[in-house]
């Protein structure tokens, strides 16, 4: 026995006890720390990359698409002989109208730029058919073309 009166094994086994509840208790503490860090931490983490990655993708696509138009634009504009066949498309992008439905496009030479103004009939945009070219201007206003109604 020890001078305070408890048997020395209680004191060990005391000691034993406490040792567990802090082994327990840290297990606890550990798994509620990794159940919020996977749980809440890492989606916000990998969330806006696959948010990133399929915006990028969209953006892709859809400035293909734009391409393809006014590239179907200055083709129907060079067989019907309106631009030159050295034109090039200036930009890809598409400009909204004020007719729903139709686009325009910037094609340009080395000596002049022309508007393009297309209607789109169908969604099909590898057929050149799907692209009815409207009207054929140059920047200075001049209209070099204009679809009969």
């Amino acid at each position: 026995m020890s001078s305070t009166g408890t048997p020395a094994p209680n004191r060990a086994l005391a000691r034993e006890w406490l040792a567990i509840r802090i082994i327990v208790l840290g297990g606890f503490l550990v798994a509620i720390v990794a159940a919020i860090w996977f749980g809440y931490v890492v989606p916000k983490v990998i969330a806006p990359n696959e948010f990133r990655e399929k915006l990028t993708t969209q953006i892709r696509t859809l400035l293909t698409e734009e391409a393809q138009i006014c590239g179907s634009a200055l083709t129907n504009a060079k067989n019907f002989g309106i631009v030159p066949q050295y034109g090039r498309i200036a930009s890809g992008k598409l400009a909204a109208t004020n007719v729903q439905g139709r686009y325009a496009c910037l094609a340009a030479t080395h000596a002049t730029r022309y508007i393009l103004f297309v209607d789109l009939i169908c969604r099909n945009l590898k057929d050149p058919h799907c692209v009815s070219l409207y009207n054929v201007s140059q920047t200075d206003g001049t209209v070099l073309y204009q679809r009969q109604r």
